[in-house]
């Protein structure tokens, strides 16, 4: 049954891709904007479908980004910033709070991967219909395509991959405290 769901849903997304590159001007910031939103939305949903491990080693951190300095150069703080000055972080706080426990900060963890995840996935199909807008078009008429993507899931994945150092090095402090208490 799983599999009719998951074709289902990729059935869907491939008919709203259809139906917004055919009706929509693929050049302006609405479509643009929207696109990106409608792949987010369909890889939020086969993702709650599928529930991936997200166990690869690609979400491990890689040595540079233990301290976050490389992430920082990039502004991903001032990113953030924008994220919790326009209500988005109490949206995220409201599907997976952080209290001082383990359970709450794997659920946590778990969900950066799932960000990470969708993210990178919506970035690669806005970056195809990028292609195929340069093609098709100009370059110029790919901006908005560009600029929503860099600032909906470029950006979103640095923040993930930023985060998550910080989370494990949480958790294995609350894990150690755990055995300690045990």
């Amino acid at each position: 049954m799983k599999w009719v769901k998951t074709l289902l849903v990729v059935s869907l997304a491939l008919a709203t891709t259809v139906l917004m590159l055919r009706y929509m001007d693929v050049t302006s910031a609405a479509f643009s904007f929207g696109f990106n939103f409608a792949q987010m939305f369909w890889v939020s949903v086969l993702e709650t479908q599928l529930k991936p491990t997200l166990d690869s080693p690609y979400f491990n951190s890689f040595p540079f980004e233990k301290d976050g300095k490389f992430y920082r150069r990039l502004g991903v703080e001032w990113y953030r910033a924008i994220l919790t000055k326009s209500g988005w972080e109490k949206l995220r706080q409201k599907s997976t709070p952080i209290r001082k426990s383990l359970h709450d900060f794997e659920a946590y963890e778990r969900a950066s991967r799932v960000a990470e995840a969708g993210h990178l996935v919506a970035g690669v199909v806005v970056l195809i219909v990028t292609a195929y807008v340069i093609v098709a078009y100009s370059a110029k008429a790919a901006l908005w395509l560009v600029v929503f993507n860099v600032f909906l899931n470029f950006y979103p994945v640095l923040l993930q991959r930023y985060t998550r150092p910080r989370l494990l090095r949480t958790i294995e402090k609350l894990r150690k405290s755990h055995l300690v208490a045990s």
